[in-house]
């Protein structure tokens, strides 16, 4: 019993010690900015990417071309069964071939946003930010209607980019 009512004290202190020296470390507080688009527009394998969307409207605008005279006709209540059925596939096949080039280009952005994901803590972290936000995310969503200038940090991600 002795032993125990010795161990509870030294644990408290030992406890507590840890909690002082953990208040005296530094932490990062600043909340900084970037503007991700551009970050992700100014990366080197980016031009995969509008080569990927360039496919892709050549691919769609034949089917939304197509679709825009049945869509009206539907809407006016002249359409036949035939052209509704026409309609019916042309809007799964614009369906299946957005999606298609929807997970090209996902794949294509995975490793840009993972290498951009890295250079955002990296610097985030050398200049002591705590938090990063996208700038057009939290200005377009209220979270963030005003920032200091110097909180941006999308020039420090720009020039740490690959060449």
């Amino acid at each position: 019993m002795k032993r125990l009512s010795l161990f509870v004290p030294i644990l408290a202190g030992l406890l507590l010690s840890s909690l002082l020296v953990a208040q005296n470390q530094p932490t990062a507080t600043k909340i900084g900015y970037l503007n991700a688009r551009a970050v992700v527009e100014a990366h080197p394998q980016f031009a995969r990417i509008k080569e990927i969307q360039a496919k892709a409207e050549a691919e769609l605008k034949p089917l939304r071309d197509q679709l825009q005279p049945l869509e009206a006709k539907i809407r006016a209540g002249s359409a036949t069964a035939q052209e509704q059925q026409n309609y019916r596939i042309l809007a799964q096949s614009l369906q299946e071939t957005g999606k298609k080039w929807t997970d090209q280009q996902n794949e294509a952005l995975r490793p840009i946003t993972e290498d951009i994901d890295k250079l955002v803590s990296k610097v985030a972290q050398e200049q002591g930010f705590a938090i990063v936000l996208d700038q057009e995310v939290a200005a377009s969503s209220g979270l963030v209607v005003y920032a200091a200038q110097e909180l941006d940090i999308t020039q420090a991600i720009l020039r740490a980019l690959p060449k």
